[in-house]
């Protein structure tokens, strides 16, 4: 892996693991523009592993106040034995375990959602339907709910979203912000919500893909400042993307995230099934 490759990933990941275009369907594209030599989560595992540690670096850094909130909520919440007494955060505790729960539906067929990853052409359609889905915003319910008010089922059914946004192409940040705003959230917490609820899942799974990882030795031996590199990258990346996000959402305009993904989407789409004629 070259260090070129390495920035050109660590940028992929962390502007798109957080802008609404979906991180999983833009590192497919570039692995496939790479001609295929770049296919990080086969060849690269540990890489992969790492630059998405990266991006949940960024999501501390960005959203640090309320993760120290929760934190010390929590402990609170054990010593009262579990009882919210009027709370926000111990509220907002309960409702990311709840959007937890749903993502134990995906187990089962992890390795079927695995092997769509090597699919431009699904990448493309699904591009498509987040383009849909960022429209759709739009027309949201222009309501206010928050951690102090927003109820089990909001939750649940925005951990939901989360879980068919494990395709690739389907937005996952894009996805839970939608299900947010239809569910009547605030605009500003659909976006902490979908970034913060996206920590448990995310290091979870990265947890148990790291052993696999360095069980795994990458096909070619890379050097330790690549890791280093692509951290770094895909961190500052993120840090931006969460920025523009939280600027845009106040606008309640996706559009312009809308027609990128639509853009892409089709030409990823013209370009697959040429090649399969």
């Amino acid at each position: 892996m070259s260090l070129l490759l390495a920035i050109v990933l660590g940028l992929v990941q962390g502007l798109t693991e957080f802008l609404p275009v979906s991180s999983s369907g833009h590192l497919v594209l570039a692995q496939t523009l790479f001609g295929g030599a770049a296919n990080v989560e086969a060849d690269y595992m540990l890489f992969d592993v790492l630059l998405h540690f990266g991006t949940l670096l960024s999501v501390v850094v960005a959203f640090w106040k309320d993760i120290r909130e929760l934190f010390v909520e929590f402990f609170g919440w054990v010593r009262d034995g579990f009882k919210i007494n009027g709370h926000p955060y111990r509220r907002f505790i309960v409702m990311l375990l709840i959007t937890i729960v749903p993502m134990f539906a995906v187990l089962p067929f992890k390795s079927k959602l695995e092997s769509a990853f090597s699919s431009p052409l699904l990448v493309g359609l699904l591009l498509l339907v987040t383009a849909v889905l960022l429209l759709l915003s739009e027309k949201a319910p222009k309501k206010h709910k928050t951690e102090k008010d927003a109820t089990w089922l909001d939750a649940l059914l925005v951990g939901v979203a989360q879980c068919f946004a494990v395709l690739p192409g389907l937005s996952r940040s894009g996805t839970t912000i939608c299900a947010g705003l239809f569910r009547g959230f605030s605009r500003e917490f659909a976006v902490r919500f979908a970034f913060i609820m996206s920590l448990p899942v995310v290091l979870g799974a990265n947890i148990l893909e790291l052993a696999d990882a360095i069980q795994s030795p990458p096909a070619q031996a890379v050097p330790f400042y690549i890791y280093f590199v692509g951290i770094l990258v895909a961190t500052v990346a993120g840090l931006i993307a969460i920025r523009l996000v939280k600027y845009v959402s106040k606008s309640g305009n996706f559009r312009p995230f809308a027609v990128y993904c639509a853009l892409i989407g089709v030409i990823t789409l013209v370009v697959s099934l040429i090649q399969m004629v």
